[in-house]
């Protein structure tokens, strides 16, 4: 196993945020934000023992210990430094890589276009418009050819944004932290409405939840069309996405799991 390194650089803005909550995300919040056993078994379909596979998100310590039963060869992403060691220190010594690594830039040289699996767990939800169109074409700069990146997305509203939203509303404010046409909500600027609209996130403080939230900032909410145009926006050295399905969870509402193909890319240069 490919030994265990960081890539470093300058930190995604998001970054701060991410390392105020490490393991505490996945051993304290609450568990409606990990992926299901459905949303597991359709990401690891047709995921063999020594399949190359990156997960976007160290978050998603669930997944990566189910690839990882099944022999599968796995890089681990993520901006976060705190995410990156305590996912680490979670995981059996030398079992899988684990990269702090921002998905907005090109892939680590090592990486690109070496994978058959690129996936993620509601990663664009993450993300403003600029940052998610270029999430999913760094994933895409990992894909081999014929490789699969496999998404899945929370579309409309958190049941939080619309309780800021409604807030906002009564208040007069909602101006100041969101832009209902381009269907952005920013945390950042959102001032006692946040603190009033806070829901709880498993056993996380109150106080810790808050400063998350404001470090995370600008959040774009996708519509299934937007999606389709982040997998048709994506190019990178010759190497394009095919949308291959859309699948509706049952065990969770308005959330996709998108799967797309790395392709030649047939659009004129």
């Amino acid at each position: 196993m490919t030994a265990q390194t960081d890539r470093m650089g300058e930190a995604n803005a998001k970054s701060a945020a991410w390392d105020l909550i490490g393991s505490l995300f996945w051993e304290s919040g609450r568990t409606t934000a990990k992926p299901s056993d459905e949303e597991i078994g359709l990401f690891l379909d047709g995921v063999a023992a020594g399949a190359r596979c990156t997960v976007v998100g160290a978050s998603t310590k669930d997944l990566v210990e189910k690839l990882l039963e099944r022999g599968a060869e796995v890089t681990v992403l993520d901006f976060s430094t705190r995410m990156c060691d305590d996912l680490r220190a979670a995981l059996p010594p030398g079992s899988c890589q684990v990269l702090r690594h921002d998905i907005t830039r090109p892939a680590p040289e090592g990486l690109r276009a070496t994978q058959d699996f690129v996936l993620n767990d509601r990663l664009v939800n993450r993300f403003g418009a600029d940052e998610a169109q270029a999430g999913v074409t760094g994933m895409l700069d990992l894909l081999a050819p014929g490789g699969q990146l496999r998404a899945s997305v929370k579309l409309g509203l958190y049941p939080m944004d619309e309780r800021m939203i409604a807030a906002g509303r009564e208040r007069g404010t909602l101006a100041e932290f969101y832009q209902p046409e381009a269907k952005v909500i920013d945390f950042a600027a959102a001032g006692e409405v946040l603190t009033d609209a806070l829901l709880p996130h498993g056993a996380i403080s109150p106080d810790l939840l808050l400063q998350w939230y404001r470090g995370r900032g600008r959040e774009k909410r996708f519509d299934h069309q937007d999606v389709i145009a982040l997998v048709s926006g994506a190019a990178v050295d010759g190497r394009a996405l095919r949308l291959v399905s859309s699948t509706e969870f049952g065990q969770a509402p308005q959330t996709r799991m998108y799967t797309a193909e790395a392709v030649a890319d047939g659009r004129d240069v």
